[in-house]
């Protein structure tokens, strides 16, 4: 699975939690708790592989994020790794969300081009009447020294 690596931020984690809590009905802030519900557990794994996969962070940067012990992110990561393989659900799930991410992700550099183009357009505009200003003085010097 090769894929463009995204640098991970809050504002990805939200979208991230939310699609996954909706995905597997469950609140957002009980899925790192420690619950032993199949729903829970499954979507702290989703959500656990999603940072392992598109946004490639360490062990330790998950454990931190989860307060989960590293050998914990290594177990839930290769058990979602099995489910994703081996079940067209799960696959789907996980695709939802990647294609999700992913329309955020372009929002977001589209937003950024346009402001790119809007500075730039400003100042374009600026060096035209620089060099309007310049052309202008320079007609008027050469009539004068006519």
């Amino acid at each position: 699975m090769k894929r463009r690596r995204l640098k991970f931020s809050e504002y990805y984690n939200n979208i991230i939690l939310t699609e996954i809590a909706h995905i597997y009905d469950v609140d957002i802030d009980k899925i790192f708790l420690g619950s032993r519900k199949k729903s829970i557990i499954h979507a702290k794994r989703m959500y656990i592989y999603i940072l392992r996969e598109m946004f490639d962070l360490t062990l330790k940067q998950i454990s931190g994020i989860t307060n989960l012990h590293h050998a914990s992110v290594i177990h839930h990561t290769r058990q979602f790794e099995f489910f994703y393989n081996h079940y067209n659900k799960d696959l789907k799930e996980f695709q939802k969300i990647e294609n999700r991410v992913i329309e955020v992700e372009i929002d977001e550099e589209i937003e950024g081009l346009e402001k790119q183009l809007k500075t730039i357009t400003e100042q374009l505009n600026k060096l035209y009447k620089i060099n309007k200003t310049k052309n202008e003085r320079e007609k008027r010097e050469n009539l004068l020294t006519e």
